[in-house]
């Protein structure tokens, strides 16, 4: 079974959203990846965006209840989402990782919680829940790899990853990507240099 080693030295303010190391901040994949996810989602009203965050949040916290205690509790509107998890779940049927695990990169210094890490046959899978009603690839690809690469540079190198998009009538659809996604690795990248930039003169 493989063991990825923990980060105690990395703690996360859940209210502000903050992760930091002593001192350090260190930013989110997601605030990272702002310029990209403003892009996709400028056309979109903000209650419309609201209310997919609050389904996101309910639903990723459904799963984690069901991985870590074996309790089913999720707000009726949202069962089937849930119902589409288990359905993959009894499918593939994954030996769990971590859950909703915190990692860092060593060196880019930027942070991130990874919804599952699993098994799937003898291969090591990054996995992310989406329940928004479409499904970006483009958005998907980067975040996937931001979080492959920190926890490569934990020592631990993912062989697959995968988006696990849950749908509101409890069907689902699972993309799966190759490890070492140059292409958005790049993107990335150039997303963290463009934020160190712009750090550098709030100081």
């Amino acid at each position: 079974m493989i063991e990825i080693p923990p980060v105690p030295e990395l703690e996360f303010d859940e209210r502000n959203h903050v992760y930091r190391i002593g001192s350090e901040v260190l930013p989110s994949v997601t605030t990272l990846m702002k310029p990209l996810s403003d892009r996709f989602y400028k056309t979109i009203p903000e209650d419309v965006l609201q209310k997919a965050a609050g389904r996101g949040t309910a639903v990723h916290n459904a799963i984690e209840n069901w991985l870590n205690f074996g309790i089913v509790d999720i707000p009726a509107p949202y069962m089937e989402y849930f119902d589409a998890f288990y359905d993959w779940w009894r499918k593939y049927e994954p030996t769990v990782v971590g859950s909703e695990l915190r990692l860092y990169h060593k060196l880019l210094r930027y942070a991130g919680t990874a919804d599952l890490v699993c098994m799937i046959g003898d291969e090591l899978w990054i996995i992310d829940y989406k329940s928004t009603s479409t499904l970006s690839e483009m958005l998907v690809r980067v975040q996937l790899e931001a979080y492959a690469r920190a926890l490569e540079s934990l020592g631990v190198k993912a062989a697959r990853k995968g988006a696990l998009h849950l749908r509101k009538d409890g069907s689902w659809d699972f993309p799966g990507f190759p490890a070492g996604d140059s292409a958005a690795w790049r993107v990335f990248g150039s997303l963290k240099n463009i934020y160190d930039y712009t750090k550098s003169y709030d100081k």
